[in-house]
């Protein structure tokens, strides 16, 4: 009904194609937009087999919890654990490029697996305490946005990648997926979940933790540095290309779990085909996915050497911006308004990488200066703006952000 009424009215601005000019506003969102968010009702996609096993532990975890304590809270609470094992892992291996100590990444999988457990939980406690409202969506998604650079990490740790471009593909290939699954719902209205009843957000987050943590107790150098004929029967690794059959392990997982990133984007614009159902509509959907792309490939520009050296930074800038364009679409998606193709926030890093590439002078300090001044402005622009979202959200559904707001009787 609410989704209704707002094309109805006009509010509706998804299917309004913008290259770079967005609607005009006073913070980050118009008023109709936060007239659209008030009335927004989320709908999550199809639940699997162990998200069904699951959910009377995160139910019985919930009724745990003090009635005061607000949902946001659960949320934040979670995204501490990814913040915590993101700072051990750097601190431990600052450049992706140094041993991490089995404890740490025992720590790390723990982390992960608290954190998508809160991170199921926090729904509840708002259905709970009567706290429910679409400022939940924006926290528990934009959490998880940027807690891909805390699963990238531990994923580096474990396999042993390395400063490589490797591990470029991995965190990129991650986060493009995750803004991809915010693509979709911006335009069919359902956030995707799983894919069929076995696979999901669950269990490759769980898996993701209980790996890590499994992982601890091995030589993991000794497990993923060869190659993948070391692994296979003679005859079968003989009749691969050599190119393959010489592929260190490490790197035939990350290939893996880029081809299963690749599938799941694919269903994805097939999903957003048959909604639109429409040429133009859907080549003005797939153009919204022309600032990921740039971002995606925007690091591959740099000189290996360069890259080596920075891989930290390139991985923080590219992984914020992500963050900042990703939960904009979420925004707009709840919000209903026009999302430009062409996001203003990823061109300077873009344009600093065709730089770095271009120019031959560039020492190594000049490299080290621009990116860190990278990574400050992408934080800089991501907790503005989201901070600007969410203190207009609040204002407008008349709550607060971390705690509960008491309702006050009527006269």
């Amino acid at each position: 009904m609410a989704e209704n009424g707002a094309l109805k009215s006009g509010r509706d601005q998804t299917l309004v194609h913008t290259w770079v000019l967005e609607p005009k506003t006073e913070g980050v969102l118009t008023k109709a937009g936060l007239e659209n968010i008030a009335e927004h009702k989320y709908v999550s996609g199809r639940y699997t087999h162990l998200d069904n096993l699951l959910n009377p532990i995160w139910t019985y975890l919930t009724n745990l919890l003090p009635m005061w304590l607000a949902p946001n809270m659960v949320t934040t609470f979670g995204g501490m654990h990814c913040g915590l094992s993101y700072a051990i892992l750097w601190y431990y291996s600052p450049n992706f490029d140094q041993p991490t100590p089995d404890w740490v990444l025992l720590l790390s999988g723990y982390c992960t697996i608290a954190y998508y457990t809160l991170d199921c939980m926090d729904g509840k406690q708002a259905r709970r305490t009567g706290a429910s409202s679409p400022l939940g969506q924006l926290f528990d998604h934009g959490f998880d946005c940027i807690c891909n650079l805390a699963h990238a990490s531990n994923v580096a740790a474990f396999l042993v990648l390395g400063d490589t471009h490797w591990y470029l593909a991995m965190q990129t290939s991650l986060q493009f997926a995750f803004f991809m699954a915010q693509w979709e719902e911006y335009y069919t209205h359902i956030l995707p979940h799983a894919t069929g009843d076995w696979v999901g957000v669950t269990e490759v987050n769980y898996t993701m933790g209980l790996v890590t943590m499994i992982l601890s107790m091995v030589d993991r150098e000794a497990c993923f540095i060869r190659p993948l004929s070391a692994v296979l029967p003679s005859a079968l690794s003989a009749s691969l290309p050599s190119v393959l059959a010489n592929l260190e392990l490490r790197y035939v997982s990350i290939s893996l779990w880029i081809f299963m990133l690749l599938t799941l984007i694919s269903l994805s614009i097939i999903r957003v085909a048959k909604y639109v159902k429409s040429v133009p509509l859907f080549l003005s959907a797939v153009s919204k996915l022309l600032s990921p792309f740039l971002l995606m490939v925007s690091s591959f520009l740099l000189p290996s050497m360069v890259f080596e050296s920075h891989a930290r930074y390139c991985s923080i800038a590219t992984g914020l911006l992500f963050s900042l364009i990703t939960k904009k679409m979420i925004v707009f998606s709840m919000a209903k308004m026009a999302f430009a193709a062409l996001q203003l926030e990823v061109l300077p890093f873009v344009l600093l990488c065709i730089w770095i590439r271009c120019d031959t002078n560039i020492t190594k300090e000049g490299a080290t200066l621009f990116l860190g001044i990278m990574c400050c402005w992408s934080a800089y622009r991501l907790t503005r703006w989201a901070g600007t979202a969410i203190d207009q959200i609040c204002k407008r559904l008349d709550i607060y952000c971390l705690t509960i707001k008491k309702k006050t009787k009527a006269a």
